[in-house]
Order: C-alpha cells, then sequence, then structure tokens
C-alpha cells in the first residue's frame, strides 16, 4: 500500500496461530509437522485474494507435498501461482510448482506424495543401493503403479493387506526398481531368481513380501499425513499398525520389520546331527539335542 509491499506474519503457537500486519485470522491447526503447517498457508492466501504466492523451504518434502495439492488448490483458485524458493546458497533455485505440475500431469503430480514416502523419506527408508532417479525410472517403466498411489492419496490411512490390488501393484513396482526386465509380480519369487541365478547379493534383491508389507504401512502413514495437510485438524491414527510399535519400557516408537518368526526359530530343520539310526545314541555331542530337537 502507498508504494509499499503489505506483509503479513502468521506464528504457530500450539494449535494456535498469531497473525501480525493482518486483519485476517487463521483457523486453529493440530498439525504436528512444520512441512504441512507450511502447505496449509497457500490456500489460506489464495483465499483472501493473493494470486502468487511464494514458499521459502529447504525441505524437499515441502515441495512434494505442495505438488500433491496443486490441482486440488487450483481447482478453487485458478488464478494462483505457486513458487518456491529452494535450497541454499549454490545450490538455491526458484521451482515454478504451476510448471511442473503441467509437465508432470494431474495423475503424477497428486500421486508424488505417496510415491515419496514409498521410496524413502524421513520417516521411511529406501531399498537398498537404489536412489531416486532410479526409483523413478522404474515409475516411468512401470506407470501403472500409479493407480495405486492415488487411490493412497484420496484414502488417507487406508487398511492394506497382500491381498489388496495397491499392495499388489506396489510389489510388483518394488520388482521393477531392481529388475525393471523381469516378469514376475511376487518380491518373494523375485528374491530366489536374482540370489540363486543373478547372483545377486542378499542386500541387491528385494525386501520379503512381510517386510515388504510394513515397509508400505509406514510409507502409507506418512502420505496420509501429508494428504491431509489442507485440514485444519488431521486427527491421525495411532502409528500403531503402520509399521510402527511403541517399546512400553522405554515409550519409545520401534518400526517393525517383519511378524514373521526369525529364522534360526522357523529353519530348525537346519539343524542336524550324524546319528545313523532312529533312536540316538550320541548323547550330549548330538546338536539336535543341543537345540532341543528330535535328531534329524
Amino acid at each position: 500500500m502507498n508504494g509499499q509491499t503489505e506483509r503479513r506474519s502468521f506464528i504457530t503457537s500450539g494449535t494456535d496461530v498469531i497473525s501480525r500486519g493482518s486483519d485476517h485470522s487463521m483457523h486453529r491447526c493440530d498439525h504436528e509437522e512444520a512441512d504441512t503447517r507450511i502447505c496449509r498457508s497457500p490456500e489460506r492466501c489464495a483465499g483472501q485474494g493473493m494470486h502468487h504466492l511464494l514458499v521459502r523451504t529447504v525441505d524437499t518434502d515441502v515441495v512434494v507435498i505442495l505438488i500433491g495439492k496443486y490441482h486440488s488448490l487450483t481447482s478453487q483458485h485458478q488464478m494462483a501461482a505457486i513458487w518456491v524458493a529452494f535450497g541454499t546458497g549454490k545450490n538455491f533455485m526458484y521451482l515454478d510448482i504451476n510448471a511442473i505440475c503441467y509437465a508432470l500431469g494431474k495423475d503424477r503430480s497428486t500421486a508424488l506424495p505417496m510415491f515419496h514416502s514409498f521410496t524413502c523419506c524421513d520417516t521411511t527408508s529406501a531399498f537398498f543401493g537404489t536412489g531416486k532417479k532410479s526409483v523413478w525410472e522404474a515409475w516411468n517403466a512401470y506407470v501403472e503403479v500409479t493407480e495405486a498411489f492415488n487411490n493412497l492419496m484420496n484414502h488417507p490411512y487406508m487398511t492394506v493387506t497382500v491381498n489388496c490390488k495397491e499392495f499388489q501393484l506396489l510389489e510388483r513396482f518394488t520388482v521393477i526398481i531392481y529388475n525393471k526386465k523381469s516378469n514376475l509380480d511376487s518380491v518373494n519369487e523375485a528374491r530366489r531368481e536374482l540370489f540363486s541365478q543373478k547372483n545377486r547379493t542378499m542386500e541387491n534383491i528385494p525386501p520379503a513380501q512381510e517386510a515388504l508389507l510394513q515397509h508400505t504401512l509406514r510409507a502409507v502413514y506418512q502420505a496420509g499425513i501429508w494428504a491431509t495437510s489442507d485440514h485444519c485438524e488431521q486427527k491421525p491414527p495411532t502409528s500403531e499398525g503402520f509399521g510402527w510399535t511403541l517399546e512400553s519400557a522405554t515409550k519409545t516408537w520401534r518400526p517393525v520389520c517383519s511378524n514373521l518368526p526369525v529364522a534360526s526359530q522357523a529353519c530348525s530343520g537346519l539343524i542336524k546331527c550324524g546319528c545313523k539310526s532312529a533312536m540316538c545314541t550320541c548323547g550330549g555331542r548330538c546338536s539336535c539335542k543341543k537345540a532341543r530337537w528330535k535328531c534329524t
């Protein structure tokens, strides 16, 4: 006003929002993550008639959330132009979110947060030996997985099982990540093939199906938080059952790697001794008896 740029400051304090330089208030917010709090601002500002929006961040997650919510925002505020001042020092750049989303298309833009959480973010692990470039190439090779990403974004905190369509698409996508030429749908079959026929090390084969399920549950939980970033109150469910468990002694959350029994217990048949008869007579020297198993 009067040749000067109007500045408005909004500061979060718990669930309250304190404003300076503006008569416009913002709704209370229960978000725990600063990333999702930041991403609520463009929608609020666009609703007040401010069409050119600039978000300052050094966090990739913020960029991903904005891209994921872009089409939802512009469906209500068609004139909105979103820019992100990203990075620091020599790596600083301005990102045109409108142009990025136009290049990606609506389906990939809205699917991006789930893709990001599934392939590694702050709360989910990466597939060993893979970076964002290689998993992006896998997405290009298997575009069908976009359906699963979008379904999980459109239905936050969806219950995922090994038999649901979304997990089956993600399982096939995981196989593609490790072997783009594979025709297999099962990560367990892909593990066997890559280990026994392709001489891959244990570190360079896909995770087992049960481990992949737990990883997927963690990714679904994180993507659910991002999917509801435009809500004033997210009220996420407890992360128990989403690939996390609460340690009662330390009151800390621990990722669940698998619900299957450990190999030393499940594969007890691998223990054997040299007994020649059904009635073991080797006494205390018998490895089976030491393991408290019948002689094999």
